[in-house]
């Protein structure tokens, strides 16, 4: 019997690959079979915590896993375990990410560098507070962060008698191999991995040549920037430090200079900062999608700002509209000062391409959907909310909607049978993807429907996010439908379905869309085989869902071949005749319309930290990308913000200077008028005010800031060892009205 039986992930399931090819049937894989961890899991899922939930199959297996074990140890079988160490931190970091979208979803902010800081203060307070509750979840997560300093003793030590602290580790050759009666042991350091664990299988299986495949990489993973970003600003206290790698479980395995460097990179010893401003938390994001609707934006807002909530976020992204849409929202927002905003506007239609601007923009676990040609009825913005904070396993929110006229006169009701409905298999479902709780315009999804999967290809599948929702959310958790209808859907010429030919009595429209659910479920089989690939399909059943969702895809293989063969043979089909919102439905090109990057709203009294802000301020020209709590410009930098407020007054604006020169002025000007100079030391922060100045009939709230940094220079040109070629005028820290 082969065990690898190890916390980190680093070669895992590279190894247990490798050895199951080469002794099928015989090798066994588990991170743990211990109580010390199992209990507190048991009790999470006893008392249906949801944060822990893809553990499911690890607590499951565990059992299976230990009574094989003791059969093998009851008559003698050898039994041969392989395990390994890592850097206590940098394995709490690695195992985080890991479990982020089940136990650290609540860090999601607007940027990986922000989400990134979040999860370094939850992760830290795992580290150093103990809980005090018996909140079986935390005590689980405390000791999966923490398991290092335990692990070996409770996995290795208590159930198979090994004395570690009695066999030196040889940190040369980064393992060891020790043995006991039938059990033998390879503990290798994963800082030596692969070569450690090939040299060390090639002594335990002499005459065996090993190479671990390249599995599970990190770096492709949705989740990859965050990760890197964590390792960049994860700290503690150096004392804290200090007695984790003295522990009897760390220090053996590594050098005195190793833990030496180990500590000084962890250690909160970053220079002062800026004291961070509180920052405000958004249950939800309203997503706007805009092409060609502004006779209908304007409604839109309209419904959704009469039951507006504090607790929730605008982000409207206009995606290349010709017909003044993104003109009519402002219009709308110019009066709602406490409307927090992000509105950009892309060059040309995007489609799927406009995702990534949403989750790095939005702030909230959770989107809702409101299409910019429909109406949000009275009530839609707290139901969701409170139904996402009470089903916390739920992933997508649907409901049934009022059909409406152009003109907005009620037509008749969505759907008049179906009741509240919880949707929770995927293979189901697939029987089930006709009936009305599909209706995307009432969309609300937990953000993990889109940051669970890598980013949609637009030329693969260039449309139909709401048709992927349904089985993403299944895979992941449970699809609720309401019966209440929540949104006004309104009917017109125009609706993407009909464009797109959904509806269409002509064979060409009829090609058109079966080609689109060709694409469609062509993604869906990505996104299982993503989850598989990830580990996060339950392996028990992801033949059942691959194999109908297989099948549903050949018979809409099917049902094209044969429209478009009817239609033209082997020739491939014209797309259907569009409609206004595409081209005004006369063929003619359209000319492209520039890109209007992320507009940032600045209520009055709250300073805004770049932190917060920075991935829309590096859209603009002259910004750079966002680094921790700053962002530096270029030797200028303008960004349009939005002032909302008629009483404000002032800009503060938070910056500091290039650290090459001593002295520097730094010019700055809103709305182009006479600039105030900022005379600055170095890059010790510093408060510059901004008048705000409005003409009386000037009604909008946009202003535009202009940096102005005349010094700018290259490091590289006053350090030739430093290869930054990059122009850096100010460091830009917060932004304040007053």
């Amino acid at each position: 019997m082969i065990l690898v039986l190890t916390y980190a992930k680093v070669c895992t399931t590279s190894t247990s690959r490798l050895l199951s090819e080469l002794f099928p049937g015989d090798t066994f894989n588990t991170h743990g079979l211990g109580p010390w961890l199992h209990d507190p899991l048991s009790q999470c899922f006893a008392a249906d915590n949801h944060l822990q939930s893809n553990m499911r199959v690890f607590h499951a297996e565990a059992p299976r896993i230990a009574q094989r074990l003791q059969e093998a140890m009851a008559i003698g079988e050898p039994v041969t375990i392989i395990s390994g160490i890592r850097d206590p931190i940098a394995r709490s970091i690695s195992v985080t990410m890991q479990n982020f979208e089940t136990d650290f979803a609540d860090c999601r902010r607007a940027t990986a560098e922000a989400t990134a800081e979040a999860v370094a203060s939850a992760v830290a307070d795992l580290w150093l507070r103990d809980t005090t509750d018996g909140d079986p979840a935390r005590i689980f997560l405390e000791r999966m962060i923490r398991a290092p300093l335990t692990w070996l003793h409770e996995e290795i030590e208590k159930p198979f008698g090994f004395d570690l602290q009695a066999h030196p580790f040889d940190r040369e050759r980064g393992y060891v191999i020790l043995s006991r009666e039938n059990v033998r042991l390879l503990l290798f350091r994963h800082e030596n991995a692969p070569a450690a664990i090939e040299q060390g299988l090639a002594d335990l299986f002499p005459g065996m040549n090993f190479t671990l495949p390249h599995e599970n990489d990190g770096g492709a993973k949705p989740s990859a920037e965050i990760y890197r970003a964590l390792q960049k600003s994860f700290r503690l206290p150096r004392a804290a430090l200090e007695k984790i790698y003295a522990n009897p479980y760390v220090q053996p395995y590594y050098s005195s200079d190793e833990i030496a460097a180990a500590i000084d990179r962890w250690a909160d010893d970053r220079p002062a900062r800026p004291p961070a401003a509180p920052r405000p938390t958004f249950a939800a994001t309203v997503f706007i999608p805009v092409r060609n609707h502004a006779e209908w934006i304007g409604r839109q807002l309209d419904s959704l700002f009469a039951q507006w909530r504090s607790d929730t976020e605008l982000v409207l992204i206009d995606d290349g509209s010709h017909d003044g849409s993104f003109a009519t929202a402002l219009d709308r927002l110019s009066g709602r000062p406490e409307v927090a905003a992000t509105i950009m506007r892309n060059g040309q239609a995007l489609g799927h391409g406009m995702l990534p601007s949403l989750v790095s923009l939005a702030r909230s676990p959770l989107f809702i959907q409101a299409d910019s040609d429909d109406i949000t009825l009275p009530g839609r913005l707290d139901t969701i909310v409170d139904h996402f904070s009470a089903h916390p396993d739920c992933k997508l929110l649907t409901s049934n909607a009022v059909r409406l006229s152009e003109g907005e006169i009620p037509i008749g009701l969505y759907d008049t049978q179906m009741s509240d409905t919880v949707i929770d298999d995927p293979v189901v479902l697939a029987d089930q993807q006709n009936n009305p709780y599909w209706l995307g315009a009432t969309s609300a999804l937990h953000r993990s429907v889109i940051d669970a999967f890598p980013p949609l290809d637009p030329e693969l599948c260039p449309y139909g996010l709401d048709l992927l929702n349904g089985l993403r959310a299944t895979l992941l958790g449970h699809q609720h439908y309401l019966a209440r209808p929540l949104v006004g859907w309104r009917q017109h010429s125009d609706n993407s379905h009909r464009v797109s030919g959904w509806l269409s009595g002509d064979p060409v429209g009829q090609e058109h869309s079966t080609a689109l659910n060709v694409m469609i479920r062509a993604q869906r089989l990505r996104d299982i085989a993503w989850l598989r690939t990830q580990g996060k399909l339950d392996p028990s059943r992801a033949a059942d869902i691959e194999a109908r969702w297989t099948a549903d895809f050949m018979t809409r293989i099917d049902d094209w071949i044969r429209l478009r063969n009817r239609l033209t043979g082997t020739h491939a089909a014209p797309a259907p005749q569009a409609g206004r919102g595409a081209a005004g439905g006369t063929g003619e090109a359209r000319p492209h319309v520039p890109p209007i990057p992320p507009i940032i709203t600045l209520p009055r009294g709250y300073q805004r930290p770049v932190s917060d802000i920075g991935a829309a301020l590096d859209r603009w020209s002259g910004f750079y990308k966002r680094e921790e709590a700053w962002i530096w410009t270029g030797r200028q930098a303008l960004a349009v913000l939005r002032i909302p407020d008629p009483d404000a007054r002032t800009l503060v604006v938070t910056l500091g200077g290039a650290p090459h020169l001593d002295q520097q002025s730094i010019f700055l000007s809103l709305d182009f008028a006479p600039p105030v100079e900022a005379r600055l030391t170095g890059r010790h922060p510093m408060q510059v005010s901004v008048p705000i100045t409005r003409p009386r009939d000037k009604q909008d709230a946009l202003v535009t800031l202009l940096i102005d940094a005349p010094d700018a220079a290259t490091p590289a040109r006053i350090d030739p060892e430093i290869k930054d070629n990059r122009h850096l005028g100010a460091v830009l820290f917060a932004l304040e009205v007053t």
